[in-house]
């Protein structure tokens, strides 16, 4: 186990901002499963950090644009099943019954209005920016921290020179 001063520093700060990230996920209230911010790591190792989340985050955070291609459906009918949404017939304003057919078609619709209109009305049909948002907030103690076990190491590093002649 690396157990470097830039390393401890950077393990420190990873778990900071996975915690920023999943505050942001709740603040705008993009969270439906919880299971993208249930997958939010970090890793440190050496002098790099690597944080790492499931491929829809970057949905969220960038919004898909109009005109690109529709989203998965299959995911969009588990959402609308896991926030146990309503299915209403467009027509007749009737609630439709819950079968597999109905939200089969419903999240064909919506994936096709996403397709053509964009993601996330709050945010103007864009991404809600939360990656940047998270980040921007923890960077002050990121360069603090790096700046502080940086002397450290360097200062370790000195004395084993003074020791070693």
């Amino acid at each position: 186990m690396d157990t470097s001063f830039i390393t401890i520093a950077l393990t420190r700060l990873g778990r900071k901002t996975v915690s920023r990230l999943k505050e942001q996920l709740y603040m705008d209230e993009t969270i439906a499963t919880g299971k993208l911010a249930n997958n939010i790591e970090s890793k440190a190792v050496g002098n790099a950090l690597t944080i790492t989340m499931d491929a829809y985050g970057g949905a969220i955070d960038e919004g898909i644009r109009a005109g690109k291609r529709p989203p998965n459906g299959d995911r969009i009918e588990d959402w609308l099943r896991f926030k146990g949404i309503r299915l209403r017939d467009n027509t007749t304003g009737r609630y439709l019954k819950h079968t597999d057919y109905n939200y089969n078609k419903i999240s064909f619709l919506i994936s096709r209005s996403i397709s053509r209109r964009g993601t996330l009305k709050e945010f103007q049909f864009k991404g809600s920016n939360f990656i940047d948002r998270a980040i921007n907030n923890t960077l002050d103690e990121f360069d603090d921290a790096i700046l502080e076990a940086f002397n450290k190491e360097l200062t370790k590093e000195f004395d084993k020179i003074k020791t070693n002649g």
